[in-house]
């Protein structure tokens, strides 16, 4: 973003290195194998549906869910790119598709025996209601095809969707589902879909933490009474299509002949030719992976199961896919709770007002890597410096240019490898350890480790939370066209230079592909995103680096028609499971239907 010193100083005051080699090998160790277990995503990169594979679920974390651990690594960073940014961790790079598949060739009576299922109807909540109107299972208008899982302990399946909801015939997509069975079924509820975000985030993963028993990521009340779904969203992981923007190095190459600003027609040409990669890749399906069809993705699988209604439990990008389920399909929802929220619905009437929205989403990272350089405070730590980590920082971020060049040229990677172990003040060490590695022994490796968790397999080009919340922004917000959104460029760099001084060292922006999605075929949202008059009950945290307390208060004030604060705070992304207070208010609403008394409630 800023002109910056590409030189890298050695010796001088350091902060011993040398003597956390072992820790540093350890911590590498350490974050191959989280990027390893985050791979089963296979790179929010879809993949074919209905494959079993073979993994253990110690390595299915895709995502940081609501854990404070090291693990917690990964969420939506908001850039001031004109492709905004994010995390996801990809895996393989799938083979490049141009048509969309579906199911076929498979048994009626494959699709209704489920592993365990018996003839036995769902159980009825406590409120006397069962999943279907009558007191029986609704007659679904599809059907699970249920496959071999590969957890035990989980039931998984494939639900066909169509994929294009404007035009049923165009098509289908096969996305994977999985189930956790409530652990005390006597006093099955019904089912509660969730989603952990991302987006591209694996809600098979999530629904596979479940297995790990209470306290993970899920609690005690909520394992018991509930059936747990997670499913792939169409585009990640296990579901269809496979996520692809062109061979490897193609979108990068054509990004790297533009320079911001854009002002001459070359520029703009490689932009619009790095954009149709995806179409080329995969199709209609490009334009279509937006949170308006996943949504209605969930509808259809609520039908395949047989359920009248769900509850729903979303974490981040999964508050706003909540919102826009119980926009689309309020009497589909029996009862909802989102954590760690993004308001979906930002002011973006003036420059002034979308500037604004991203200098307060990066707000709190500037104010945490502050907090995590001062505490690198005794001179066993790798950047103390003689007291001075900030200035250790600040005279060194023209070595983060390695970073990008290890992770194939993405010019974010150095800014997105800083910002990372932000998520948990658990995860710090990283953040100094690798610093100093790259500082003193011209080894990116665990920086590079911490941006491949953000930037996944892309290979410099458009990762797929940039896509969807491109996407998202086009269908929310088609009247901003390409003019102003490369016109709004400058101004965000002038305000985080202004405003963000820590964060104005790195580099946030780079051409992108965001601007040139009116090529792709996406539909626009004609209706009002409020909820539906939905009770949604919004988890804000004040200590959240990725989603401030302000979007949380925004969403329940400004967006939902419906919605409850719950202020409460806990020193990571996202409370759910670490907050006692939270903890007791969410199972009231999702297991007794009890809502909060006040429209604002702190813990």
């Amino acid at each position: 973003m800023m002109s910056r010193d590409t030189s890298r100083p050695h010796g001088g005051r350091r902060g011993g290195a040398g003597h956390y080699r072992c820790r540093i090998r350890i911590a590498v160790l350490a974050l191959v194998l989280l990027a390893a277990a985050c791979s089963s995503q296979d790179g929010a990169g879809g993949g074919e549906a209905g494959e079993a594979a073979t993994t253990t679920v110690a390595s299915t974390v895709s995502e940081p869910v609501t854990t404070a651990s090291a693990s917690t690594l990964s969420e939506p960073v908001t850039t001031t790119s004109t492709a905004p940014s994010g995390t996801v961790t990809t895996g393989p790079e799938p083979s490049v598709a141009t048509t969309v598949t579906s199911v076929t060739g498979t048994d009626a009576a494959d699709d209704q025996d489920r592993p365990g299922e018996g003839d036995e109807a769902d159980p009825v909540d406590e409120t006397g209601a069962a999943d279907g109107a009558d007191g029986s299972p609704a007659a679904p208008e599809r059907t699970v095809r249920w496959i071999e899982c590969e957890f035990v302990g989980l039931e998984c399946g494939v639900v066909t969707v169509p994929l294009d909801y404007r035009d049923t015939d165009a098509g289908e997509l096969a996305l994977t589902i999985a189930v956790h069975r409530a652990t005390d079924p006597d006093r099955r509820i019904g089912y509660l879909v969730v989603n952990p975000g991302g987006p591209g985030a694996s809600g098979i993963d999530m629904a596979a933490w479940a297995l790990e028993g209470p306290g993970v990521i899920f609690t005690a009340p909520v394992l018991e009474r509930f059936d747990i779904v997670g499913f792939d969203p169409r585009g990640v992981g296990r579901s269809e299509p496979p996520f692809v923007c062109g061979e490897p190095g193609a979108q990068l190459a054509l990004l790297s002949q533009v320079e911001l600003p854009f002002d001459a027609a070359e520029e703009f040409a490689a932009a619009e030719e790095a954009a149709l990669l995806c179409v080329e890749s995969m199709g209609a399906a490009a334009g279509l992976l937006h949170s308006e069809y996943v949504a209605h993705d969930m509808d259809e699988i609520r039908k395949a199961l047989g359920a009248d209604q769900v509850s729903y439990f979303g974490v981040s990008y999964g508050a706003a896919l909540g919102v826009w389920y119980a926009t689309l399909f309020p009497e589909s929802v029996r009862a909802m709770v989102v954590d760690g929220a993004d308001n979906p619905l930002d002011d973006v009437s003036t420059v002034e007002a979308r500037v604004a929205n991203v200098i307060d989403e990066l707000r709190q990272f500037e104010v945490l890597l502050g907090e995590a350089l001062d505490a690198c405070d005794q001179p066993e730590c790798p950047m103390y410096n003689d007291g001075d980590p900030r200035g250790y920082f600040k005279e060194n971020v023209g070595a983060l240019d390695a970073v990008a060049e290890a992770t194939g040229g993405n010019p974010l990677a150095g800014a997105l490898a800083i910002i990372t172990p932000l998520y948990s003040e658990e995860a710090w060490p990283y953040l100094w350890i690798g610093y100093a590695l790259l500082v003193e022994e011209d080894d990116p490796s665990l920086l590079a480790e911490l941006a491949r968790f953000q930037l996944g397999d892309s290979h410099g080009g458009t990762t797929f939370v940039e896509h969807v919340n491109c996407l998202d922004s086009w269908v929310l917000h088609p009247q901003l066209d390409r003019h102003v959104r490369l016109s709004d460029e400058t101004a965000m760099e002038e305000a985080v230079r202004r405003e963000l001084p820590l964060l104005a060292h790195l580099e946030f922006t780079a051409p992108g592909t965001c601007p040139f999605y009116d090529l792709l075929d996406r539909a626009a949202f004609g209706g009002t995103l409020d909820g539906g008059d939905v009770p949604i009950v919004v988890i804000g945290n004040p200590r959240d680096p990725a989603t401030p307390l302000s979007e949380s208060v925004e969403l329940v004030e400004e967006t939902l028609s419906n919605g409850y604060l719950v202020q409460a705070e806990h020193f990571a992304h996202g409370v759910y499971p670490n907050n006692e207070c939270a903890n007791e208010i969410i199972h009231r609403a999702l297991i007794d239907l009890v809502l909060p008394e006040e429209r604002t409630t702190i813990c």
